[in-house]
């Protein structure tokens, strides 16, 4: 399977071992068709230049202990 990297556009092959980003340090934890960047530093400088967006679903997942500590307080 063949994927287009979302940063820089960069073909790549997922299924190759470990190739594509995200991925686990233990193993093929993630799955291929979550993989969606060529490099590690694609990936983090996509994070960096959407990270607006990102905060804001980070914080809306609801299911972070934190978030419902944080609300049973209040």
């Amino acid at each position: 399977m063949r994927k287009y990297c979302l940063n820089c556009g960069k073909k790549f092959y997922p299924n190759n071992g470990w190739t594509g980003y995200p991925q686990s340090e233990y193993g093929n934890l993630v799955p291929v068709e979550h993989r969606h960047f060529h490099s590690l530093g694609c990936m983090k400088e996509w994070l960096a230049k959407n990270s607006e967006a990102f905060t804001l679903l980070l914080t809306s997942m609801g299911n972070n202990d934190r978030n419902n500590e944080t609300i049973e307080r209040t």
